[in-house]
């Protein structure tokens, strides 16, 4: 049985499924994909030229299995009222966005229908993804099968409650923007003193892994786990980290759950 998903945006979040999917060889049988910006929809097609390519949404969306909505927050519900005549019945709606809830998707989409909301991970973009999901109490098991087995490339698939899918919005799908800089910080730092590029990344890699793996396997308090290097060049800056982290992060927060 042939698969079709239709994507409403090409951006980033299209393109990182996309990618996780062709890096297992398991992109969908037809993708039809919309965006108002051409330049964004040329550039996608360059890359996976399977695509159907719209300038807006048509008839040809009734066709999909699944409908990606890879849009921000704030035009989520004006484009579901827009699409909802071009829906067909087996069509389920994929949600990307956090803060739009499975019932005001349904309410503009004008029927109740199977939805489903996932906050993506960028790290699906090679197959090792954290993508929490929420199946909305009309999404059949056949439905919920066939969009695990889907997806189940990309990486973890956690199903958790609609009211955390926010918190993982802000630890987990924007997480690695929190950490990134850092960590190519101290690989240019590692090449600026002496390593080779390759040596450096490793060195970074290895390090990370290894630092996640204690706080995970150790047994340790956090604290106990943190004093096991006596040495600590950053201790005076470590209370603005803590207060920017706080302060920005639950901000953020609060924003997206109010």
């Amino acid at each position: 049985m042939t698969t079709t998903i239709a994507c409403i945006g090409a951006g980033r979040v299209t393109r990182i499924l996309l990618e996780g999917l062709s890096r297992k060889n398991c992109l969908p049988e037809r993708i039809i994909v919309t965006d108002t910006n051409s330049d964004v929809l040329k550039n996608l097609a360059v890359k996976f030229p399977i695509i159907e390519q719209k300038n807006e949404v048509d008839e040809s969306f009734s066709m999909a299995d699944f409908l990606f909505i890879s849009l921000h927050p704030p035009v989520v519900g004006e484009m579901l009222q827009k699409i909802a005549p071009f829906l067909g019945e087996k069509t389920t709606i994929i949600s990307l966005a956090p803060k739009i809830k499975v019932a005001t998707i349904n309410k503009f989409s004008g029927v109740s229908r199977p939805v489903i909301r996932m906050i993506p991970n960028a790290a699906s973009y090679v197959n090792e993804g954290y993508n929490p999901v929420v199946f909305g109490s009309t999404c059949p098991e056949s439905v919920r099968k066939k969009f695990t087995d889907l997806m189940s490339p990309l990486g973890q698939m956690p199903e958790v409650p609609e009211q955390n899918l926010e918190a993982y919005a802000v630890i987990t799908a924007m997480g690695p923007t929190y950490l990134w800089f850092q960590l190519a910080e101290l690989i240019q730092l590692g090449q600026r003193f002496g390593l080779s590029e390759t040596d450096a990344f490793r060195a970074v890699y290895s390090m990370t892994e290894g630092a996640l793996k204690i706080m995970k396997d150790s047994g340790l308090s956090p604290e106990a786990v943190m004093d096991l290097v006596p040495v600590k060049p950053l201790a005076d800056h470590e209370e603005t980290i803590r207060v920017m982290y706080n302060q920005t992060l639950s901000g953020l927060y609060e924003k997206l759950t109010s």
